[in-house]
């Protein structure tokens, strides 16, 4: 569907040109796929056709901006928006649909293609049965889903096609970009959805203080949020102390800023957790444990915590197990929920799960805060003035503060001017950090 609000005087889709509209995800079929090849059609990319794009990385969400006005019109999955007026969601009440897609496939259940064929079959028999048991009634119907069956590959061949065609649109958004817009990256601290809601009101300040409009990226991981700044997908991005290293060392990425945290110094530190009435105390105690640590690109959620159990005389061959997660709070889960011994997360991260049974039971030395970044070809027009807007946000200032405390604590005070030298005592650590962890994960950086 694509929807616009009640109030609108807008009736069909080519209305919306000028406008701004919310996608869900980069990579949903109704939610992106579907309103891009219908720009295709008309001899347009999203970024020509409306005034400004936004991704709310949820159907729900983008039917919630656009009820409160944030966007003009939305693309969202019939079957959410159906279930949001069957419950009489308040959002969708203020919304209604200006254009209909033609059916597609329901989203198959899908496996990878060397698994065993035993197994594949064995997994097929359990959905198609669920429908009749009791249990699987119960499931089934917490999931809005009647039953599976089984259908032919063919039911996503219009799917394919949309994409065939839209593909050259894909591709020319990526050649061509509006010099009036800048693309704004930030390492994925939380799902997209939180990152959205969390930064989105930055970049709007931004679009208010500067000749320019933004737009939000948001990547899978860090190293894709390291790629994007590369080859010119972002402009500038937030990444740690460690991204930030490797983003200068390979592509000659440049410092802008450094935050302040809620507590107004320009620190933080790693910490390592464990469930409050674990047995574990002291850092000795985790050899033969189990350890969860943030991204292998993480400076406090994995290089520094691995010099904190180096200095205890615990390397990654002494754990019984270990793994890295794609966020800070799914570490803090993983070991409230005894999946792990113990954990390595950002203070900050820690202290909001204090209460729900956490410990720390040792923290690093203190870490710079990371930087804002700009890429290679950044113009320096554009850096100068995201520079003069971000040091004028003062979280004294009633405007200023009602940025800052949708940030993450590390970006509460505002922003300082930060260079490369900030961050040398991080460089020498991952340098020497084959002869500390022992199996030499993080190249040298110069």
């Amino acid at each position: 569907y694509i929807i616009v609000h009640n109030d609108s005087p807008l009736q069909t889709f080519p209305e919306l040109k000028g406008k701004v509209f919310a996608f869900t995800d980069p990579g949903s079929n109704t939610g992106k796929l579907y309103p891009t090849y219908l720009l295709k059609g008309m001899g347009f990319t999203p970024e020509r056709f409306f005034k400004r794009i936004l991704y709310s990385y949820s159907h729900n969400k983008s039917v919630e901006m656009v009820s409160k006005k944030i966007a003009n019109g939305a693309a969202i999955d019939s079957i959410v928006y159906d279930h949001m007026l069957k419950i009489g969601s308040p959002y969708a009440k203020q919304t209604r649909i200006i254009k209909r897609s033609p059916p597609f496939g329901i989203p198959p259940v899908v496996v990878t293609p060397d698994i065993d064929p035993a197994l594949r079959n064995k997994m097929k028999d359990v959905f198609l049965a669920m429908h009749r048991t009791a249990k699987g009634k119960t499931i089934l119907d917490a999931m809005m889903i009647e039953r599976f069956i089984e259908v032919p590959d063919s039911n996503y061949d219009s799917i394919r096609k949309m994409e065939r065609i839209a593909a050259d649109t894909f591709s020319d958004a990526g050649k061509i970009k509006d010099n009036r817009i800048v693309y704004f990256g930030v390492i994925p601290r939380d799902n997209p959805r939180i990152m959205y809601e969390k930064y989105q009101p930055l970049l709007d300040y931004l679009a208010t203080k500067t000749p320019y409009k933004f737009e939000l990226v948001l990547k899978k991981n860090y190293e894709e949020t390291i790629n994007a700044l590369s080859s010119g997908e972002t402009s500038v991005a937030l990444l740690d102390p460690l991204t930030y290293l490797e983003a200068h060392a390979k592509y000659g990425a440049v410092s802008i800023l450094k935050s302040r945290g809620v507590d107004g110094t320009t620190n933080y530190k790693s910490v390592i957790i464990t469930k409050k009435d674990s047995p574990v105390r002291t850092l000795t105690d985790l050899k033969g444990k189990s350890v969860a640590f943030a991204s292998s690109k993480s400076a406090s959620g994995n290089l520094m915590p691995r010099y904190i159990l180096a200095d205890a005389g615990i390397h990654l061959k002494d754990l019984s197990d270990y793994a890295n997660f794609d966020y800070h709070d799914s570490v803090v889960k993983a070991v409230l929920k005894g999946r792990y011994t113990a954990g390595a997360v950002r203070e900050s991260v820690a202290k909001k799960y204090m209460k729900h049974g956490l410990a720390v039971i040792a923290e690093s030395e203190s870490i710079p805060m990371g930087p804002l970044v700009a890429g290679p070809d950044t113009p320096h027009a554009v850096i100068g003035d995201i520079k003069k807007a971000l040091l004028g946000l003062d979280p004294k200032d009633p405007d200023g503060q009602a940025v800052l405390k949708r940030l993450d604590d590390d970006y509460k005070s505002g922003f300082v001017e930060a260079t490369d030298q900030d961050y040398r005592s991080i460089r020498s650590k991952i340098n020497a950090v084959p002869q500390t962890c022992g199996i030499g994960c993080h190249p040298k950086k110069k």
